[in-house]
């Protein structure tokens, strides 16, 4: 999966319309965009698939494919799809094969475009507006989920301006809090961090478990980060300061994310863009009611977890010293260019002695060159 704005341009919809300005996975979920990777085995997909689903009510499932082939009036189709239009029921895709876009509008009405591929798991919130195209590779195959009676019927623009799912999602999305920024999740990032590390992490919590820092840092998957900043970047996830509740729990720490961006009143307050406990201290008791509640809600089965493979990485130091290689051939590279032109600027210098002489002779019987006075 590849976010980022959309440049707008008159080229086919199924051109890359790449504005070249990134749009974070944080930025997503402030939307009410869930994504997720499915990268283990079919029969973990397939699991963490029912996961989903008794997570969020599915009981149904379908697979779709579109291609010119296989879709009649295929040019014709693909532009209804991309007309822009909600749904009054969250639209939950899962890419078995091939790829495409969904493009969905930002909180400034600004096009964001989702690139999708085979294991990628998009879930677009109910009334939000949105649409969706192939890629120019004009092949998808992706898996429906959807409750017993689905409402998939698309309500163009301008009509579902008025319709009443997609003000409640206005109202969800679009009400800035005195005490937050304009947006919950443009700045979960803690320092130091990339979005490429914090899907790593994603990965090993939900792998290692919520707090089992030092299994984390013998996987090797993220070298050169500490335990400190590994729980600050867990707890901006979280969207919580406080993550004793969730010790333990193989959890999708965006997941709780998402659903505190949500959560709103006088009584919510956020310091660093996380939810901050402003009543008493919890009792131990207090704290494990609420673990229990969240891995009967969100724990993935163990089949799931125990799936997930995470790679090694480099160190910071290996990398250093391979960058330093690198940079030793460039300059090795550079000096030999240099030599080269030293030696063309040296023979086209100006010649002396006879030579110069013969050639002021030969101008002078070209008439190309006054006899000196």
């Amino acid at each position: 999966m590849r976010a980022y704005y959309y440049d707008n341009s008159i080229a086919d919809q199924r051109e890359a319309h790449d504005s070249g300005e990134p749009v974070s996975l944080m930025q997503l979920i402030s939307l009410g965009v869930h994504y997720q990777c499915l990268s283990g085995s079919e029969e973990a997909n397939l699991a963490a698939i029912d996961a989903i689903c008794k997570v969020r009510n599915y009981k149904n499932r379908d697979d779709i494919t579109i291609s010119p082939t296989l879709l009649p009036n295929y040019e014709e189709k693909i532009k209804t799809f991309f007309a822009e239009h909600i749904h009054e029921d969250e639209e939950i895709r899962y890419i078995l094969d091939g790829s495409g876009y969904f493009d969905v509008r930002d909180r400034c009405d600004r096009w964001v475009r989702i690139f999708v591929e085979k294991g990628d798991l998009l879930i677009v919130p109910a009334g939000i507006y949105h649409r969706f195209t192939l890629d120019t590779s004009n092949y998808i195959k992706a898996m429906r989920l959807f409750k017993e009676d689905p409402k998939w019927t698309p309500i163009n623009r301008p009509e579902a301006d008025t319709n009443k799912i997609h003000q409640a999602y206005i109202k969800s999305r679009n009400v800035v809090r005195s005490n937050d920024s304009a947006s919950l999740w443009n700045c979960t990032l803690s320092p130091g961090w990339t979005q490429e590390e914090v899907q790593i992490l994603r990965q090993a919590l939900l792998r290692f478990g919520i707090g089992n820092w030092m299994k984390i840092i013998e996987s090797e998957c993220l070298p050169g980060k500490t335990i400190a900043q590994m729980n600050l970047q867990t707890q901006r996830m979280l969207g919580q300061q406080s993550t004793a509740e969730f010790n333990g729990l193989h959890i999708d720490a965006l997941q709780i994310g998402e659903i505190n961006s949500k959560k709103q009143g006088p009584e919510i307050k956020r310091k660093n863009n996380c939810i901050v406990n402003t009543g008493g201290k919890l009792t131990r008791d207090e704290i494990e009611k609420r673990r229990i509640a969240h891995r009967e809600k969100f724990e993935v089965p163990a089949e799931v977890w125990k799936g997930i493979i995470l790679s090694k990485q480099d160190s910071p130091h290996v990398v250093l010293e391979r960058k330093r290689e690198e940079l030793k051939k460039l300059k090795a590279e550079l000096d030999e260019v240099l030599a080269e032109i030293d030696d063309i600027e040296k023979s086209q210098q100006p010649q002396s002695g006879n030579a110069l002489e013969d050639s002021e002779a030969i101008s002078l019987a070209l008439g190309t060159k006054r006899p000196r006075e």
